[in-house]
């Protein structure tokens, strides 16, 4: 009776978080500080509008597979976003985003990055992020700041070399490079990463030889080629 009261009581929670996220802004703004998660995935957006900086409670929010090329400076205005998607849409920019220095997730791939911004480093709570298939080929020193970090995807960029500043990211357990077809070199203070479980580098310069030296210097990191 117990575990079945239990397994109830599970459900009736899961139920209940999906019924509070929002799929609509309109909707969203008749209640706008009960509001926790918003899911505007696939709508065909052009444009957000600065009403969006109303959500003060807003926790998650999903605008992935939109055609936006910019987001409104409300959105870096909502302090509380642990969680946000901008997948396959067209951003340039990834500026404010250190205002949100409560994400965790940050998911921005197939968009039209070619840098990270240095306010990356006020993100010392994110433990992902998803930057693959951009135009990324360097990272700023500060990103060395994200010492919470545990899995990255740089896939499909243009990254010569793994970039120093992935170093300070001391308790990262995945990160894929893989794709980086000019990626061709690595310094050996990866050594540094002694958390790296799973390093991806298929589709890389990267040859055996220097393999068989990265398994010396990250000894119990699967490496991918």
């Amino acid at each position: 009776m117990v575990k079945a009261f239990v397994l109830l009581a599970a459900s009736v929670s899961v139920i209940a978080l999906h019924a509070t996220e929002y799929t609509s802004l309109e909707e969203a703004l008749k209640n706008p500080i009960a509001v926790k998660s918003l899911n505007l995935s696939n709508k065909g957006l052009t444009y957000l509008t600065e009403n969006i900086g109303k959500l003060t409670n807003l926790e998650r929010l999903n605008l992935s597979g939109n055609k936006l090329t910019a987001l409104p400076k409300a959105l870096f205005t909502l302090k509380k976003i642990n969680y946000l998607n901008l997948i396959s849409n067209q951003l340039t920019s990834l500026a404010g985003i250190g205002s949100l220095t409560n994400l965790q997730t940050l998911e921005a791939g197939f968009n039209r990055f070619t840098v990270v911004p240095k306010e990356i480093g006020n993100l010392t709570k994110l433990k992902k992020l998803q930057l693959n298939k951009n135009g990324l080929a360097v990272l700023p020193i500060e990103f060395s700041k994200l010492t919470a970090l545990e899995i990255v995807d740089f896939s499909y960029n243009k990254f010569s070399t793994l970039p120093e500043p992935l170093l300070g990211a001391k308790n990262l357990k995945t990160a894929d490079f893989s794709y980086n077809k000019t990626l061709a070199a690595f310094s050996k203070n990866i050594k540094q990463l002694q958390s790296l479980r799973l390093l991806n580098l298929k589709a890389t310069k990267i040859n055996s030889a220097q393999i068989e030296e990265l398994t010396w210097l990250i000894p119990d990191c699967q490496i991918l080629l």
